[in-house]
Parts: C-alpha cells; structure tokens; sequence
C-alpha cells in the first residue's frame, strides 16, 4: 500500500492530538491530587496552631511538622477562594503538595512564597488587583495582613528580580508553559495577635457567619 504525504499528515496529527490528550490528562490528574494533598495537609497545620503569641517575633519563622514536612504557616486570599498551608521550605516536590516559602519572612517584612500554578493552589493568581488581601498566619496564630499593590510578570530565569525592590510580601507562581512567573507584590497593613480585642472580634463574626450558613 502506498502511503501518501496527505496520509502522513492525518497520522501525525492524530499522534499530537493523543499526545495533548495525555497532557491534558495527566495536568488535570496532578491538579487533583495536588488539591487533596494541600487541604489534608491544611487541616493538620491549622490543628497544630497554638493561637499562643507570647513574645514579639524576629528572624526567621517558626515551623511545625506534619508528616515529617516542615510548615511555617498558611496563607488565605479570600478575593479567589484560596487557603493553603505554607512550606517551610521551596522544592519542586514539595510545591506538588503545597505552597512553599522560597525566601524571607513575615517578622522581617521581606517574605516570598511559591507555588504551582495548579488550579486549586496559585492558578487564578492572576486575577488578583490591587486593594486585594493576603493575610498569612504563622504557627502561634498572628495573622498578617497585606494588600496587593502591584502584579508584574518576571522572566523565568531573571531569578534576580523577585527579590528587587522593598516590598513586604510577594507570593508568584509560573506561568502556563512555564514561560514567565506571575509575581505579586503587597504592602504590610497590620497584625492581629491571638487574645486582642480584634481577634476576638473576628471569633465572634466567623462563628456568626457559619452559624447563618448552616440555618
């Protein structure tokens, strides 16, 4: 049997579309299992938060373990329904399960956290403007609240660049394709401290607000 250019054409094409088929696939299976892992894992950090905050912290952030992994907090950004547990340390294994602290920290308003742009960990961190809030918890239960004040794409070796400038936090993740890194940069606003007048009145809201959900 002859086979033909037009006939060459038809089966590598079919050859691509099985193998885009098998990448959709399987980035849509990483996405899920990254999914589950980080909201196993964020229950877990959130038990071991002592809400205790004694002295006034400096340097780096105390971590907790669970499950022989390291955690220096959690990060919430309500505006695209994110809650994850932070990492204490970057990896490209351990930002499969999980954001991760690349550099810094909260005490030294020079934090710098990673993750993978899987849908349900830093995927829609795009979508973020400013006037936006992050707040980041660390492990005695002090919450840290930013706003977002400016978002830029960085090359994805110009690794110089994430930490250029005096910003108080910043929180990226790679682009599709992994061409360029989504990078947001916040300013420090204020810090609620377990026990303070705020943070009770925070208590008293949330479990307001649950208890008119569940009714």
């Amino acid at each position: 049997m002859k086979i033909t250019k037009g006939k060459i054409s038809i089966l590598l094409g079919l050859v691509c579309f099985g193998v885009a088929a098998w990448i959709i696939a399987h980035n849509h299976e990483e996405d899920m299992a990254a999914g589950e892992s980080s909201e196993a894992l964020l229950k877990e950090v959130d038990a071991m938060i002592s809400n205790v905050a004694v002295d006034e912290p400096s340097g780096e952030m105390k971590a907790v373990d669970v499950d022989g992994q390291s955690f220096i907090g959690i990060i919430d950004i309500p505006s695209i329904d994110i809650r994850l547990p932070i990492q204490a340390e970057w990896s490209q294994e351990n930002a499969k399960q999980a954001p991760c602290r690349y550099k810094g920290s909260v005490y030294e308003n020079d934090l710098i956290v990673a993750g993978h742009n899987y849908q349900r960990h830093f995927g829609n961190l795009n979508q973020l403007v400013s006037g936006d809030t992050v707040i980041v918890t660390d492990v005695d239960g002090r919450q840290y609240y930013y706003e977002v004040t400016y978002t830029e794409t960085i090359g994805t070796y110009d690794v110089d660049k994430m930490d250029e400038g005096d910003w108080d936090f910043t929180v990226f993740t790679c682009t599709i394709g992994g061409a360029s890194r989504v990078t947001v940069r916040c300013e420090y606003v204020k810090t609620v401290t377990p026990g303070s007048a705020e943070s009770v009145i925070q208590e008293i809201e949330e479990a307001v607000s649950e208890d008119s959900e569940q009714k």
